[in-house]
């Protein structure tokens, strides 16, 4: 197998150090922003002014030697626009911007060197945009903009005019075909190519892509269950569920999730609807669809096959890049030290680490093993990366530095804390555990966690964060309750955990932590008596909500029943 290319080696470094972010930086990657949502310094009629290689953060190169043209050279207001843009997309979420910030600019600035690639790619093999695409693409778009008068008034205003808009429009969309036609000529495949992974695959295929399509429900009782299944029998299962008050949820099957024998009951089921027992409760399945790919002929009309066919055509057009690169002696340079350390923490190989570290090690500390003070801390914060990546490695040879990489790492997050002023949260998730004594500490991270993730709360998507919330709710449980932390600390702790009670609608947990508070620190900065109110109102309505709930249920229940013995 040929070498993967160095920007999978990036995706692959992303997805293992994305555990400690709760927020997926997926957003690197975005590509088809609409231009007119730009906050693009646009200047009609100004004058291009000719740059320096000095002021750029990368540059393309050929033979190590930097390509004059300006087209390939990228610049910190390109990067700072994409990434102000890119948060912009996706309501402005707080990243920490020592860790997270650095390190999206960096897979920004990457991705425009990439790009610029291609584009050289395609100048040198003279590959161009589809003209009749070009076209249509520019004719579709300026048609839908002169149908929305918002839109087009703020494209005149921060263009000039939809003229000079067109312009702008026709540039990007010309270099997103080249690219496409790029992705098209390296990565093309063909049918034999695709049936012939499957074949050498195909145990793999079918595990993961024979699926069925199921609405279920479960029972207590094989009584239940039977009854249940002796109506939808008679009456459909929509209708029995309706008339039983019985939940069907729907999910998506695949092989592995039951046992064996269950799995064949529903995936070679000749009936709609099967009902079997597992694990102490009892199911019913209401089958919609199965897909099966245990023949080629099948597996061309799954899901699976386009997965592959993408997968396939992105690891050809991968290797033939490289390969191409290699030869041509065609690379990037990135000369942003921060960008520079970020990327070489991302994509050096795993037995490259050790030459790595001690290249960062060398510009990062003094001969007497300190921290320098002269480096920014988001090029500091590369190290962490790397530093991981070691202590995580099974190669024996690295054992020997991972002491010594505990050591320094722990005295640069240690600079960078003095720095940041407790605004990276993984700052402080590092100093909590370096100093479980100090409360303050541990404090400052429960509380920036629990920032970070109050605003799901608000919008009933505390699902998404469930692990977050119990590692906060520990945290400021233990604080609060410790006799021995300042009262301050307790009783902002109490604060907290009164405040997300109520959040998640638990009005009667967060009247205790509130009588906790008020008891703790009667002088504390709240209005308690209105705090008890909003509480109350809030316990009765879920009360009030519970009760016409109840009789609601009860109404159904006694119509059906009624239904039933044909009264």
């Amino acid at each position: 197998m040929s070498k993967e290319s160095k920007d999978i080696k990036v995706r692959k470094a992303i997805s293992k150090w994305q555990q400690v972010f709760i927020w997926i930086i997926a957003i690197a990657f975005v590509a088809g922003i609409a231009l007119w949502a730009l906050a693009v310094n646009y200047t009609p009629g100004a004058k291009k002014v000719k740059r320096s290689i000095e002021e750029t953060v990368g540059y393309l190169t050929v033979n190590n030697e930097p390509i004059k043209d300006e087209n390939y050279w990228v610049f910190q207001e390109e990067v700072e626009t994409k990434y102000g843009d890119l948060l912009a997309m996706y309501g402005n979420p707080q990243l920490d911007p020592y860790i997270e910030t650095p390190y999206v600019k960096t897979l920004i600035a990457v991705d425009f060197l990439n790009n610029k690639t291609m584009l050289y790619y395609a100048k040198v093999n003279n590959i161009k945009a589809d003209k009749k695409k070009l076209d249509e693409a520019v004719k579709e778009e300026m048609n839908n903009i002169k149908k929305d008068q918002n839109k087009s008034q703020q494209i005149k205003t921060q263009y000039g005019s939809l003229t000079n808009y067109e312009k702008e429009f026709r540039k990007q969309k010309e270099q997103e075909l080249i690219i496409a036609a790029v992705k098209e000529k390296l990565g093309a495949i063909n049918e034999d190519e695709i049936k012939k992974y499957y074949n050498e695959h195909k145990d793999e295929m079918i595990q993961k892509y024979t699926k069925a399509e199921i609405d279920y429900a479960t029972f207590k009782t094989k009584e239940e269950m039977d009854k249940f299944m002796k109506l939808a029998l008679e009456k459909g299962i929509t209708q029995a569920a309706s008339e039983s008050t019985v939940t069907l949820s729907p999910y998506t099957l695949t092989k592995g999730t039951f046992p064996e024998e269950i799995e064949k009951e529903i995936f070679d089921s000749t009936s709609t609807i099967v009902s079997l027992p597992y694990n102490d409760s009892y199911f019913v399945f209401n089958i919609k669809s199965v897909q099966k790919v245990e023949k080629y002929e099948d597996f061309i009309k799954s899901d699976g096959y386009n997965e592959v066919k993408d997968e396939l055509t992105n690891k050809k057009f991968a290797d033939n890049f490289k390969k191409w690169k290699d030869e041509q002696k065609v690379s990037f340079e990135l000369r942003d030290p921060v960008y520079k350390a970020w990327y070489t923490a991302l994509s050096t190989e795993s037995k490259d680490l050790m030459t790595a570290y001690k290249k960062m090690y060398e510009e990062l500390f003094t001969e007497n093993g300190e921290v320098r003070t002269d480096v920014a801390a988001e090029q500091k914060t590369a190290f962490l990366v790397i530093a991981d990546r070691i202590v995580e490695s099974t190669d024996t040879a690295l054992e020997k530095v991972k002491a010594d990489v505990k050591e320094f790492e722990k005295k640069l997050v240690n600079s960078v804390y003095e720095v940041s002023k407790g605004s990276s949260k993984e700052i402080l998730r590092r100093m909590k555990e370096y100093y479980p004594e100090k409360k303050d500490i541990a404090f400052q991270y429960y509380s920036k966690l629990y920032d970070e993730v109050k605003p799901y709360l608000s919008v009933g998507g505390a699902y998404y964060v469930m692990n977050q919330l119990f590692e906060i709710y520990q945290g400021l449980a233990e604080l609060a309750e410790s006799t021995g932390t300042d009262i301050q600390i307790r009783a902002d702790s109490y604060y907290k955990l009164y405040d997300m009670n109520k959040a998640l609608d638990d009005p009667k947990t967060a009247k205790g932590y509130l009588a906790k508070l008020k008891e703790l620190k009667p002088d504390y900065s709240l209005d308690f008596e209105k705090a008890e109110k909003e509480l109350d109102e809030m316990i009765k309505n879920k009360e009030n909500a519970e009760k016409s709930t109840t009789s609601s249920t009860d109404t159904a229940n006694d119509t059906a029943e009624s239904t039933n013995t044909g009264e």
